[in-house]
Formats: C-alpha cells, structure tokens, sequence
C-alpha cells in the first residue's frame, strides 16, 4: 500500500495548493478556473494522512483548434515542494490518465509550465508548438499525450 491516498475533492478543496504552488501571488479565491463545477470534470488531491500534499484537476475540453469530445485538459497541477520527486505528481497524474480513459478520451493536454515539462516527457507527453508566456505566471508549453 503506498504511503499516499487520492481521494475525489470538490473544486474548492484544490485552492489551497492551487495558490500555495502555482500562483502564491492571487488570493485562493481568485483560483477559480472555468469548467470547475462542470459535470465532467474531476477533481483528484493527495493526502498523507490527513494532509493534502497534491492537487489535479481534469476537464473534458478539446486542445485549442481541435473540435473533438473525446479531449481532456489537465490544469491545477500541483504537489509541495518539499513532496516533489517523490512519485506523488506522478501518480497524480496516472489517476487522471487512467479517468479519462475510462470516460473514452482519446487525448490528455495541458499547458506546462516550461520547468515541469521534464515531468510530463516521463510520463509520455511531447510540446507541441513553441514556448509560450502566460501573463503573471511564467513561460510554458503545451504538452500532450495519447490515451
């Protein structure tokens, strides 16, 4: 049994670490992404006991350009610094890979940021396009994988 637990979260349970991680410089409550409440999207943490030491949030959303159903967008990646190499991202991500090929995805995306994309290679992913600067959080690529 591994040290960890993923449970299923509401969308708000992922702000925390949304913040904490990703964007330390907007308020939790300005984290809301759109498509959080959709019916289809999934909200996945990792707890250590009782501590949440990670986050992912899964959204049925074609890549920009494509017209397809059958595409998943991985947004709100993000595990503590101090837990990061520790296999948590990893099977963080392979729940989610595992979700929405269940629900018949055909593609995984997301917009990594440039210092992680070392992260989704490992895990099967490959840029597409060239690097590109979110305003106010930094420079990244979009990465994707086939389910």
């Amino acid at each position: 049994m591994p040290p960890y637990e993923i449970r299923q979260v509401s969308a708000a349970e992922t702000r925390h670490l949304r913040h904490v991680v990703l964007r330390p410089h907007q308020r939790p409550e300005e984290l809301v992404y759109p498509g959080d409440d959709a019916p289809d999207t999934l909200h996945l943490a990792l707890y250590v006991g009782d501590a949440q030491h990670g986050v992912a949030s899964l959204y049925r959303e074609p890549q920009p350009g494509s017209r397809s159903t059958t595409e998943w967008r991985l947004r709100g990646m993000a595990v503590l610094a101090a837990d990061q190499g520790r296999g948590h991202g990893a099977a963080l991500l392979q729940a989610c890979i595992a979700h929405a090929t269940r629900q018949g995805g055909t593609r995984l995306w997301c917009n990594a940021r440039t210092t992680a994309s070392g992260f989704y290679r490992k895990l099967g992913f490959a840029v597409e396009g060239g690097e590109f600067e979110l305003p106010g959080i930094g420079p990244h690529y979009l990465m994707w994988r086939a389910l």
